[in-house]
C-alpha cells in the first residue's frame, strides 16, 4: 500500500469573519453571508465558495457513502451558472445512485433574509449513454448577491467515479473540507495534483468498523483547507481543470484474513483493455464491414496506400453523419450505417473495420478531448471519452484519423483531439501511451507581389498556401461561412485590403491555396507613404502581454509561418525608413523569428518567418515568450516609409 504523502502548512491565512461563527449546517445561512458584497482577499472574485464539504465512508454492504455540501456566494452575474448543477453517475446495473438532493437560495429582500427552497420539479435525470446518466438541477431566484447551497448523497459500488477531489476552483474557497474514512483492511493510494499545496493528514479515527464478529480500526484521511485562492483561466490553456489543486484517490485492494478475502483492485491498463474487450466495443470490432463493396473497389485501385486510407476515411465520414455524442461503446455497424448517423464510437468503429477490410492494420486510440482535461497517469476507464483510429502502412508509418469530422485528414484532426496523452487500445503499460500533439508540420506561407503606383496606392496579388492543421482551420471556417461572398469579405478584412478577385484551390483537403488580387490605400502624409513591413497584418498585438503568468502556455499546434513581400517602388521614391533586420530565438530554440530586407533594383524585398517547434511551454519560459512575441508585434506594427524625392 502506498503511503499517503503528508503536507503540513505551518501558516494558515486568516479570514475576516463576522462576530458569530459560520456554520456548515444545511439551511443555516447567516444574514452576514447574504449581505456580503465582496471577498476582501480577492475583491475581483465573481463568487466565493463559503463551504465545499465532502465526506466519503465505506459501508457494511461494501459500498461507499458519499455526501456533498456546497455553499456559494454569488457576487457577479457572470457566476450565475454556478446555480446550474450536474451530477454524473454510472447508472448501468444500478452501480451508483444519487439521492437526497436539496437546495436553497438566500437573498436580502427589504432588509430581511429570505430563503427560497428549490422545488422538486427542478430536479431531473438524463441518460447520456448505456452506462452514464446525470442528475441536473437549477436553483431558483438566483441573482447577484444571492447565497446558494445544495447537498446530495451518492451510493457507489466503486470509488472510481468519485475519486477526483478538486479542492481549488476558478473562484476562491473560504472553507474546504474533505473527510474520507476507510476501514484499515482497505488499501489506497493518493496522488496530489496542481500547484497549490494542500493541508492533508491521516490519523486513526475514534470509531471502529464492524464486520460480522470482527472489528477493525478506521483510517481517517482529511484535507481541510481555508482561504484557497482562485485559479483563473489564462489565454492558450487547453483545460484549466488540469491545473486546479486537488488529489485523486485509488482503492488498491481489500485484505481481510479472517474472512479469507484478498482482492487486488489496483487498476492497470491491462485490466481496462480486458474490460473493454468484454463490452460491445470488443464485440463490434469483429463485425462485418458494412461498406464491403465500396472498400473492395478502393483496395483494387492502383494508388498509394495513403490515398487508399484517405478514400476510406472520406467514404465513412461522407456516409455517416456525426450526432455530436462522444460515446465510448459503439452500436452495431450495420444499424449505424442504416440509420446514417452515429456517435464518435459508432463512426470510428466503422472506420476501423473498413480500414482493416482494405488491408490496413489499425488500432483504436482512446482519449478525451483537450477541453475535458488530460487523461490521468493512473488507469481509469471513466476518464476516457471516446476513440479515434490509427492505421499503419506497410512500412509501419502511423496515420491518425477521425471520421466524425469531414474537415479532417490523415494526421489532421480537430485541435481538440491533438492531445499529448492518449492510450492505444489493447496495449498495456507505458508502451500504450500516445502523443498526438505534434503529428505533422503545419505551415502558412504567403508570397506577395505588389506595386506602389505614382499616387501612392498599392495593387498586387498574394498567394497563400496552408497545409495540414492550417488548412483544417481554413476548411472549418470556410464550411461555417453562410456564403462564399461572406468568406471572401473575411479574407479582405483579415488582410486589410480591397479584394478585386479571390479564388481557392484544394478546399476540403490538407493543402489549400488562396489567390487574391487586391488594392490597398496606405497611410500618406505629404510626400511620405507608410507601409507595413509585411504589407498585410501579421501580428497586431502581443498574445503574451501580461507580465506575470501562473499557468503553462499551450499552443494549438506546432507551426511554420513565412511571409515574403516583393514591393515595386516607382521612380522618384526612395526608402526613407525601414525596420532593422532581426533574428530572435527563445525557449531553447523552439521559438524562432527572423526578419530581413534587401533592395534588388527598384524592388524592396522583405521576408519574415516564425517557427513554433513544440506546443507546451512552462511558466519559467513565459518571460521568453513575452519578450519575443512583443518584438514580433512591435515589428508587425512598424512602418516602412517611402519618400518622394522629386
Amino acid at each position: 500500500m502506498k503511503r499517503l504523502t503528508l503536507i503540513l502548512l505551518t501558516a494558515i491565512l486568516s479570514v475576516h469573519l463576522p462576530a458569530q461563527n459560520l456554520t456548515d449546517k444545511f439551511g443555516k445561512v447567516s444574514e452576514w453571508e447574504a449581505a456580503m458584497t465582496s471577498y476582501d482577499k480577492d475583491p475581483e472574485a465573481e463568487a466565493l465558495y463559503i463551504y465545499d464539504k465532502r465526506d466519503l465512508a465505506f459501508m457494511n454492504d461494501f459500498r461507499y457513502d458519499y455526501n456533498v455540501y456546497v455553499r456559494i456566494k454569488i457576487f457577479s452575474k457572470n457566476a450565475l451558472d454556478l446555480a446550474d448543477v450536474e451530477i454524473p453517475f454510472m447508472s448501468a446495473n444500478s452501480a451508483e445512485s444519487v439521492s437526497g438532493v436539496a437546495a436553497n437560495t438566500y437573498n436580502i429582500v427589504n432588509g430581511k433574509l429570505v430563503k427560497t427552497p428549490m422545488p422538486k420539479q427542478n430536479i431531473f435525470t438524463e441518460k447520456l449513454s448505456e452506462n452514464l446518466s446525470v442528475v441536473k438541477f437549477s436553483l431558483p431566484e438566483v441573482r447577484e448577491g444571492s447565497v446558494i447551497e445544495y447537498k446530495y448523497n451518492m451510493k457507489v459500488g466503486s470509488i472510481v467515479g468519485i475519486s477526483d477531489f478538486t479542492i481549488q476552483h476558478r473562484n476562491p474557497v473560504l472553507h474546504s473540507m474533505v473527510d474520507i474514512r476507510l476501514p484499515e483492511f482497505i488499501g489506497y493510494s493518493v496522488n496530489s495534483r496542481g500547484g497549490y499545496y494542500l493541508n492533508m493528514l491521516k490519523e486513526k479515527d475514534a470509531r471502529v468498523f464492524s464486520l460480522g464478529n470482527f472489528t477493525y480500526g478506521v483510517n481517517h484521511i482529511y484535507c481541510h483547507n481555508d482561504n484557497i485562492p482562485s485559479l483563473r483561466d489564462e489565454p492558450m490553456v487547453w483545460c484549466l481543470d488540469d491545473y486546479l489543486a486537488g488529489f485523486d484517490m485509488e482503492i488498491t485492494g481489500i485484505s481481510i484474513p479472517e474472512a479469507k478475502i484478498y482482492e487486488d483492485f489496483a487498476s492497470n491498463w491491462k485490466n481496462i483493455n480486458e474490460t473493454l474487450e468484454k463490452t460491445n466495443l470488443g464485440y463490434y470490432q469483429s463485425s462485418r464491414n458494412p461498406f464491403k463493396e465500396e472498400v473492395a473497389a478502393i483496395r483494387a485501385k492502383d494508388i498509394t496506400e495513403t490515398a487508399k486510407m484517405r478514400e476510406v476515411l472520406k467514404l465513412v465520414s461522407g456516409r455517416i453523419r456525426f450526432n455530436g455524442k462522444a460515446y465510448m461503446i459503439p452500436d452495431s455497424p450495420a444499424s449505424v450505417v442504416k440509420k446514417g448517423s452515429g456517435s464518435m464510437a459508432d463512426i470510428n468503429n466503422v472506420l476501423s473495420i473498413a480500414l482493416k477490410d482494405c488491408g490496413f492494420k489499425n488500432q483504436l486510440i482512446l482519449l478525451k478531448p483537450r477541453f475535458e482535461g488530460r487523461l490521468p497517469f493512473f488507469p481509469s476507464l471513466q476518464k476516457i471519452s471516446s476513440f479515434i483510429v490509427r492505421a499503419s502502412d506497410s512500412e509501419g508509418n502511423h496515420y491518425y484519423m477521425d471520421a466524425t469530422d469531414k474537415d479532417s485528414d490523415l494526421n489532421v484532426l480537430s485541435p481538440e483531439l491533438l492531445v499529448d496523452k492518449a492510450r492505444v487500445y489493447k496495449v498495456d503499460g507505458d508502451e500504450g501511451w500516445a502523443d498526438l500533439s505534434a503529428l505533422v508540420r503545419n505551415s502558412d506561407q504567403m508570397m506577395i507581389m505588389a506595386t506602389v503606383e505614382e499616387n501612392g496606392d498599392i495593387n498586387g496579388r498574394f498567394n497563400r498556401m496552408l497545409t495540414n492543421q492550417k488548412a483544417y482551420t481554413f476548411n472549418h471556417q470556410h464550411d461555417s461561412a453562410k456564403s462564399e461572398e461572406e468568406f471572401i469579405e473575411k479574407v479582405a478584412k483579415d488582410s486589410g485590403v480591397q479584394v478585386d478577385s479571390c479564388t481557392f484551390s484544394g478546399v476540403g483537403t490538407a493543402r489549400v491555396v488562396e489567390t487574391v488580387h487586391f488594392r490597398k490605400n496606405p497611410d500618406k502624409a505629404g510626400n511620405l507613404i507608410y507601409i507595413r513591413p509585411t504589407l498585410v497584418p501579421f501580428m497586431t498585438s502581443n498574445p503574451f502581454s501580461d507580465q506575470i503568468r501562473k499557468l503553462p502556455v499551450e499552443f494549438e499546434t506546432i507551426e511554420s509561418n513565412s511571409l515574403q513581400l516583393t514591393l515595386a517602388i516607382p521612380d522618384g521614391y526612395t526608402v526613407d525608413e525601414i525596420p532593422g533586420a532581426c533574428n530572435y530565438t527563445g525557449c531553447g530554440g523552439d521559438v524562432q523569428f527572423t526578419f530581413f530586407h534587401k533592395m534588388v533594383g527598384n524592388n524592396l524585398m522583405t521576408r519574415l518567418t516564425l517557427n513554433i517547434n513544440r506546443v507546451i511551454f512552462s511558466v519559467e519560459e513565459y518571460s521568453d515568450l513575452n519578450q519575443l512575441f512583443g518584438k514580433i508585434a512591435e515589428l508587425s506594427n512598424s512602418r516602412i516609409v517611402l519618400k518622394k524625392v522629386n
